[in-house]
């Protein structure tokens, strides 16, 4: 799942992983992931830390209790315009396995996601979550 509130990341991000063969779900906001993922548990989720009405630090807050709820665990990327050491360590301790900045590193975040997702067999997968 990739949350962002930017219409063109999702979008690019979608058509990257459609291009790997990694099955995508968007959502805009911390609501409507929430509500997507009581519809389809991810195997992965990408956020904007800088999202509407509510941060990727208060959609942390919401996948960790739905990973108490329903006994999972969902890795977490948090993929940002929010950069710097302070935002770095501020979302690692909310609970994401990552922090990248945007602009992304495209092969960074694709061997992470392939070596979760397990969908590309020919990529290095050496930065697993």
């Amino acid at each position: 799942m990739y949350v962002d509130g930017t219409a063109d990341c999702r979008d690019l991000l979608t058509m990257l992983f459609d291009s790997y063969k990694v099955e995508t779900t968007t959502a805009t906001c911390v609501s409507e992931a929430i509500e997507r993922m009581q519809q389809t548990l991810p195997d992965f989720v990408i956020s904007e830390l800088f999202l509407p009405s509510q941060d990727g630090h208060a959609l942390m807050d919401k996948v960790k209790a739905f990973e108490t709820t329903y006994r999972v665990q969902i890795p977490a990327i948090a993929l940002t315009v929010c950069v710097g050491v302070h935002e770095r360590t501020r979302a690692l301790t909310a609970g994401f396995c990552r922090h990248l900045a945007k602009p992304l590193d495209i092969d960074k975040l694709l061997a992470m996601i392939v070596c979760r997702t397990g969908s590309v067999q020919a990529m290095a997968a050496n930065t697993c979550l």
